[in-house]
């Protein structure tokens, strides 16, 4: 009975967050989309390019006791990619597979932190603020992955020099917070 109760409670916590986080966008009048509360964004994960992801994962299993629980290849990217969790977000360890492309050059150069990905409701609403703002995209349109039903990066130029990726609909959904 309590059990029952407490995942009503969880769920109605869960819906409520959700309403005020949509109400809490607001209409930028005369501008033609919606801007979004950034605030109210979730870190999908951390990209941390790698040579092996075999290789790489070792220290986080071994010294911080960390699991992959999924491993995708993402051919939109030229990739190889592992999840790690992270009590409420991932670990994204990022294998180039193409030693041609931006991946492939960025491991060339030593790899390492590579990008951070949040997670939004409504990518095409984000997009449009995007471009309305003035922000390069890395890719004309979102791309689809094994990982995400839509994935985007905007310019690093445009983003104080880091990378960010957005993504919707993630086949890997963020860890419940501990």
């Amino acid at each position: 009975m309590a059990n029952g109760l407490t995942n009503q409670i969880t769920d109605h916590i869960l819906l409520l967050e959700k309403k005020f986080a949509i109400s809490r966008q607001k209409e930028i009048t005369g501008k033609g989309y919606t801007q979004m509360n950034w605030q109210d964004s979730k870190v999908h994960h951390i990209g941390i390019v790698v040579e092996d992801i075999d290789t790489a994962k070792k220290p986080y299993e071994t010294v911080l006791g960390m699991e992959v629980i999924q491993v995708y290849d993402v051919e939109a990217f030229s990739a190889k990619v592992a999840f790690l969790p992270v009590k409420n977000t991932y670990i994204e360890l990022v294998q180039p597979t193409n030693p041609e492309d931006g991946l492939g050059r960025f491991l060339q150069k030593g790899g390492g932190i590579h990008h951070i990905c949040y997670e939004v409701e409504d990518l095409d609403a984000v997009v449009k603020e995007m471009q309305a703002k003035k922000v390069r995209l890395i890719s004309d349109e979102p791309k689809w992955t094994p990982c995400f039903e839509k994935t985007l990066f905007l310019h690093p130029k445009d983003t104080g020099n880091v990378l960010i990726e957005l993504v919707e609909k993630a086949s890997c959904p963020l860890p419940a917070m501990k």
